[in-house]
């Protein structure tokens, strides 16, 4: 059973992807640098967001006295939507080191 909150950080997972696969086609036209950054800070801030619903899913779970294979399964899913969102976001400053590093 999918949650609200379950559909909430797999849109935003889908978004972050989404916005770093521009910016890393930006990368290459040093005319899009501001393009570029613009989309990396959006990532970031998408994470950032993913946290907090991630901190009220989980929370969620407990009050809700579901059952444990559920919660076991939504918290797990939870868990791997936020190492996607992490590893966006450190892909995200990785891009922003290389532009300052080519400025």
């Amino acid at each position: 059973q999918s949650t609200v909150e379950a559909r909430e950080l797999a849109s935003l997972s889908a978004d972050a992807c989404m916005r770093l696969n521009r910016a890393v086609a930006a990368l290459a036209d040093k005319t899009r640098s501001g393009e570029t950054l613009n989309l990396c800070k959006e990532v970031e801030e998408i994470e950032s967001k993913a946290d907090k619903v991630q901190h009220k899913a989980i929370s969620a779970l407990f009050q809700e006295g579901a059952n444990v294979w559920q919660t076991m399964k939504l918290r797990e899913f939870y868990s791997l939507q936020e190492s996607v969102l992490d590893c966006c976001q450190e892909a995200a400053k990785m891009i922003e080191e290389i532009l300052i590093e080519n400025s």
